[in-house]
């Protein structure tokens, strides 16, 4: 059995590699553009969804919460929240020596915006 790449000149090599890396590019673009597409699918499968289930919350959650009153903060709850924001703060600076606390995130919530 005869080595074809020791029987191929220069150029012949060069011409390989070049045919070579077109199909490896091709291929790479074409696997992205179906992922790309199904994502793009989705997306819309997904937005439909949003929407009946919006949709169905909205008219049987408008009569409940029309029926359920809903508490008026008062001066009270203020001060309450003041103390309480104090408490935690006093507590995250005794945690770090005294100093003031670090960033540190607590939770993650979806702001309801499209990006």
């Amino acid at each position: 059995m005869i080595n074809t790449s020791l029987a191929l000149n220069l150029g012949e090599r060069i011409a390989y590699a070049g045919r070579m890396a077109l199909i490896g590019m091709v291929t790479i673009f074409a696997a992205l553009s179906i992922l790309w597409g199904a994502l793009a699918l989705f997306r819309i499968g997904l937005a439909a969804a949003d929407k009946r289930r919006a949709a169905k919350s909205a008219s049987t959650a408008a009569p409940a919460a029309a029926a359920a009153p809903t508490p008026t903060p008062t001066a009270d709850d203020g001060e309450v929240v003041a103390a309480i924001t104090a408490a935690i703060s006093l507590m995250l600076a005794e945690e770090n020596g005294g100093s003031a606390p670090a960033f540190r995130v607590v939770s993650y919530r979806r702001s309801g915006k499209k990006l």
